[in-house]
């Protein structure tokens, strides 16, 4: 598990010198999406406690003797990967996420010197956890940039104990065989703690986040030890042991979201068909760039078919008159509605309609071919209709 902590430590080390370099991509302002799967790479640190004992039997008349464990705090640097999958609704996101790490705590003890019942001199005793997982909830908000969660799960993590029953001698002189055991098991229990994670790229996040562990405990059957029994014989006791687990843990993520940006908005649209038959009023649409008002080749189009159907019938009066979206405020478009009518004005007398045969006009943001809300960025209304009665 050692090499796994430093592989996972230098991976991501990678992962932020990248982030933090000059050249590294930034997120773009607005709403992150955090919908979709994703991969990541965590370290971190445990701090916790293994509290438990080990325990020999009564023989005879002599009672049973238990020798706790060192269940103090300690601490330890652990590392390894997730992945997840997260579902969002507007500003909130719903999401399972599953992580494993290696790296652990352990705690030991000893009998001191002249031994205690059952337990001869020099006898020691180590409990250790190498490796923990998660299978967990997640609830958060989405604000900006940013994400700030609630998880809950179960967790599981292995717990091993080590036993070591000093060889020593009996009151009569007799040698007592020393003896040893390894074990381990996994313990299972629940999880929870909170996080932020913050976009720094659409496809890259990175997250801090706290969980709290109780994972429980369970008992390691030791077989039988040589021990004293009554009048000095020796003899054989059970062992047992039961050790648990309770571990904070907090780390640092990097994530992979698989997510793709939004799809590029749709061209524009092509030109109106060929106006309707001369008995009906004909009208000529002119589309414009956002924010432009420079006829483009395509408009030049439908203004010459626009001066070449006056020029083939009776004069008449054109109605000239210009519109815009409603993505700027409605001053500022009044007076873009108006530079497009005036320079389509300008093409059709460049074309041969004289001047005085036009009715030109701007209505800025109002009469929306298609109604839209206000800010909304309409190619289909960023026009001038050029009308023939």
């Amino acid at each position: 598990m050692r090499y796994a902590v430093k592989a996972a430590t230098a991976a991501m080390a990678g992962v932020f010198l990248a982030w933090i370099s000059p050249a590294g991509a930034q997120a773009p302002p607005g709403v992150v999406s955090w919908g979709g799967p994703y991969v990541g790479l965590n370290l971190g640190g445990d701090w916790g406690q293994l509290p438990g004992s080990v325990s020999v039997g009564s023989t005879g008349s002599i009672p049973g003797t238990t020798r706790h464990l060192n269940g103090s705090t300690n601490a330890a640097v652990t590392g390894g990967g997730q992945a997840g999958y997260n579902y969002q609704i507007d500003n909130f996101v719903l999401g399972v996420e599953g992580d494993f790490r290696g790296g652990g705590l352990d705690t030991r003890t000893g009998v001191p010197p002249g031994g205690l019942t059952n337990f001869p001199s020099g006898s020691n005793f180590k409990a250790s956890s190498d490796w923990n997982g998660s299978v967990r909830g997640r609830v958060g908000y989405a604000w900006n940039q940013f994400l700030f969660y609630g998880t809950g799960g179960v967790a599981f993590a292995d717990v091993s104990l080590k036993t070591r029953f000093a060889p020593g001698t009996a009151p009569d002189g007799t040698a007592l065989p020393g003896s040893s055991s390894s074990q381990s098991t996994t313990l299972i229990g629940p999880t929870v703690g909170g996080g932020i994670e913050y976009a720094v790229t659409p496809n890259i996040s990175v997250a801090g986040e706290y969980r709290y562990t109780d994972y429980g405990s369970d008992t390691f059957r030791l077989g039988q030890v040589a021990t004293t029994g009554a009048g000095g014989v020796v003899t054989t006791s059970s062992a047992t042991a039961r050790v648990g687990l309770r571990d904070n843990t907090a780390m640092l993520k990097v994530n992979y979201h698989f997510g793709a940006p939004p799809p590029p908005p749709p061209p524009l649209p092509a030109a109106e068909p060929a106006p309707p038959p001369p008995a009906a009023p004909r009208v000529f649409i002119v589309f414009f760039d956002w924010d432009k008002d420079v006829i483009t080749p395509e408009g030049q189009q439908i203004i010459q078919q626009a001066a070449d159907a006056y020029k083939s019938g009776a004069p008449v009066q054109l109605q000239v008159t210009g519109y815009t979206d409603r993505s700027g405020s409605a001053a500022y478009n009044q007076r873009l509605s108006e530079r497009r009518a005036h320079n389509v004005e300008r093409a059709l007398v460049a074309l041969g309609v004289p001047q005085n045969q036009m009715a030109v006009s701007g209505r800025g943001e109002n009469d929306n071919r298609v109604p839209t809300a206000n800010g909304v960025r309409e190619p289909q209304t960023r026009r001038v209709e050029i009308t023939a009665p």
